[in-house]
């Protein structure tokens, strides 16, 4: 068994479209994203129709503050995060990482944006085995997050089976809802089921969707795409609106969350659990504080009687990401030491690299190890079943190996302010 000690629970892998297209069928390679040289230079990543978008804050690893560019940057640069698997691995030992959660970027931002289901389906098979070969080169650092299509429900499962075969690919990752909607329907069952049954963790990258406003699904009357309701005298979206306590922030995953337990896909299908990459944390105690008062006070009115309270579902089925975050970290008990795990969304401008230690030292150094162990890697060990948590709970009472005695811990951004 690997020794973990750190794991980022959300990097990314930043590369050229090239690779993976070749593994397309030839007749949807001409309609692929492509690369393109933009005339400042950069590359460019082009989907259908739309206006290129340009590489800049997508691969800042070590670079200062001024320097950031939003254009600008190709993959002939060889930046941080953009090379090959022993790049990676000598990447993550220059920031004092053991190994890494990869999901993908341009292939998300291209899926997100193409209708054409037999080009999602294509792409999300050919990330999905070119990912895979990625990540062989080492398995127990390498850690990659395969991508369901989002198209229907059996297409989510085909991939998902495929996914559970594949080497080096530890988790199953959804864009929306199972259906290929932002809003959860009837139709997603049969996806739930067969995730709760092979017990396969699930994640997402910020949510599934339904951030924007009181929406049903844009295909009402079909029994596939019936939405979810719930039990009570309401509509189960304008429920989750009372619930979100007024903090509907679009990367926040509040709505995904709500539509699953109000929904009762939670009750039916206990073994679910879901990773929200790049979520944050800090916004989690105010909201779990509140979900529960919000739910006590409307829901004789509304006829909502849940199993459990909104905090019981949370904290039993979800977990969270974290970066610098110190609001999560001082109030780690309120939210769940075991539903929280440290990122660094390299190479992202977000995130740290190379220096990781410095930010992890910065806002756990009062952190009691056996604590700290879980928020650094344990937990998204435990979630992505490489240990039990039986094997979490004594790996978490062992020392702390990494040496921090002579760090140095700067001010917040300090050393690539200027």
């Amino acid at each position: 068994m690997a020794k973990w000690n750190v794991i980022s629970s959300d990097s990314h892998i930043e590369c050229s479209p090239v690779g993976w297209i070749e593994r397309l069928p030839k007749n949807l390679r001409d309609d692929a994203p492509k690369l393109v040289k933009l005339p400042n230079g950069g590359d460019g990543i082009v989907v259908g129709n739309e206006a290129p978008a340009p590489l800049g804050l997508q691969l800042t690893g070590g670079q200062k503050f001024k320097d950031f560019v939003t254009k600008g940057h190709s993959f002939d640069q060889n930046l941080p995060g953009t090379g090959g698997p022993e790049q990676r691995l000598k990447e993550q030992d220059l920031d004092g990482v053991d190994a890494e959660l990869l999901f993908c970027a341009v292939v998300a931002t291209s899926l997100k944006k193409i209708k054409d289901p037999n080009m999602l389906n294509g792409i999300a098979t050919a990330w999905n085995s070119w990912l895979s070969d990625f990540c062989s080169h080492n398995t127990d650092r390498l850690l990659g997050v395969g991508l369901a299509p989002p198209t229907t429900a059996k297409d989510a499962i085909a991939e998902m089976e495929r996914i559970a075969k594949l080497p080096g690919l530890v988790v199953t990752q959804l864009l929306t809802f199972p259906n290929g909607g932002e809003w959860g329907t009837y139709g997603d069952e049969p996806f739930w089921a067969a995730a709760n049954e092979m017990g396969m963790p699930i994640c997402a990258h910020h949510n599934f969707g339904g951030e924007s406003g009181h929406k049903s699904h844009p295909l009402p009357g079909q029994d596939d795409y019936k939405p979810l309701s719930m039990e009570g005298s309401i509509d189960l979206s304008v429920f989750a609106w009372l619930l979100t306590c007024d903090i509907p922030i679009p990367t926040i995953p509040i709505l995904t969350i709500e539509q699953l337990f109000l929904g009762g896909v939670l009750d039916r299908y206990p073994n679910l659990r879901i990773f929200f990459g790049e979520s944050g944390a800090g916004w989690l105690p105010y909201w779990m504080e509140q979900i529960d008062d919000r739910y006590s006070r409307h829901r004789h009115w509304a006829g909502v009687n849940l199993k459990m309270k909104p905090t019981d579902y949370i904290r039993k089925h979800f977990m969270f990401s974290f970066m610098e975050d110190r609001v999560a970290i001082e109030n780690r008990a309120r939210i769940g030491v075991d539903n929280i795990a440290w990122c660094n969304d390299f190479p992202h401008s977000v995130g740290d690299w190379p220096y990781s230690r410095e930010t992890r030292e910065r806002q756990m150094f009062d952190v009691p190890d056996n604590e700290r162990r879980k928020l650094e890697g344990l937990n998204i060990a435990e979630f992505l079943k490489l240990i039990t948590k039986e094997e979490k709970e004594g790996m978490a009472q062992e020392p702390r190996s990494e040496k921090v005695e002579s760090l140095r811990v700067p001010a917040r951004g300090e050393r690539r302010a200027s």
